[in-house]
């Protein structure tokens, strides 16, 4: 499979995690307001650096910091294989308040997606958001991926059992 290397998109570079952006992986990570969305954060800041120390270097995972122009560490983004015979893989990203509603997001799932096609040998590409995560939804569908169903009251968020969206996009669609 391909080295994990430095992935450039139109607004953003996406720089894999290495020991150097650990700690923005470890701080945006346990940021329980970053990930609003979800059933639980991980609080425990070793456990996330054990975790992500492990995933560098393989061939089943790749996690990037996301830089703008200006090299600010904008966020993060992750695909990962979740069934190596279908040739299918997962995508997932977060991006710090200050710099959402600026493209960054949709130009690093973009960039993930012709990676994920291009270098990964990828079949299918899935995404999943909470229902109430509109934004998330919004940077999928606008980066060619199609909405393939609702999985009703799938996860425990916050008291509330919650929808949550799947996405998919083929390697013979064209995004």
């Amino acid at each position: 499979m391909e080295n994990q290397c430095t992935l450039s998109g139109n607004l953003v570079k996406l720089v894999p995690v290495a020991e150097e952006n650990m700690d923005f992986i470890c701080e945006e990570e346990t940021n329980a307001d970053l990930w609003c969305y979800e059933e639980q954060v991980e609080t425990d800041k070793e456990k996330i650096r054990k975790k992500f120390t492990k995933n560098i270097g393989s061939e089943y995972r790749y996690d990037y910091v996301m830089k703008n122009s200006q090299g600010e560490l904008a966020g993060a983004c992750y695909i990962w294989s979740i069934d190596k015979n279908r040739r299918s893989w997962e995508i997932g990203y977060v991006v710090l308040p200050q710099y959402r509603g600026k493209g960054y997001c949709k130009d690093s799932v973009h960039t993930l997606l012709r990676f994920a096609f291009s270098k990964l040998n990828a079949h299918k590409v899935i995404g999943m958001c909470n229902c109430e995560n509109i934004a998330s939804g919004m940077v999928m569908a606008k980066s060619g991926m199609s909405k393939q169903g609702v999985f009703r009251k799938e996860y425990l968020c916050h008291g509330k059992w919650t929808d949550q969206h799947y996405y998919s996009i083929l390697d013979e669609d064209q995004f």
